[in-house]
């Protein structure tokens, strides 16, 4: 298959979870966010969690979707506990209050959507 001459050429973000890690190594006691990707409508952000890390509650100016990668979260939305593990995905609306409390070294992919 070929690709027209105009057509936008496609982005390797990342090959795989190893490549992430080492972008954005897990700190001890800290969250570690790192910036992957800005594209056309989206934007991608690698976030690192040590163990009993925590994001504190807060707001998204816009929708995001929450994938976790490795290790497990405690995702709170509103008065909603989420016990999070890899392969789950949560979608929080806009200005919704949230916050995350790592159990163990995590790592979790944020799309910021719009």
């Amino acid at each position: 298959m070929t690709t027209a001459p105009d057509a936008p050429a496609a982005t390797l973000i990342a090959r795989d979870l190893d490549e992430l890690a080492a972008q954005n190594p897990i700190l001890p006691g800290r969250v570690s966010p790192h910036r992957l990707h800005d594209g056309d409508g989206f934007r991608l952000r690698h976030l690192a969690f040590d163990t009993g890390a925590v994001l504190a509650e807060h707001v998204a100016p816009r929708p995001i979707l929450v994938q976790v990668l490795t290790g497990r979260v405690r995702f709170t939305v509103g008065e909603n506990v989420h016990e999070l593990v890899p392969g789950s995905i949560l979608h929080v609306p806009a200005n919704v209050r949230h916050e995350v409390v790592a159990s163990e070294p995590s790592r979790l992919l944020i799309t910021f959507l719009g």
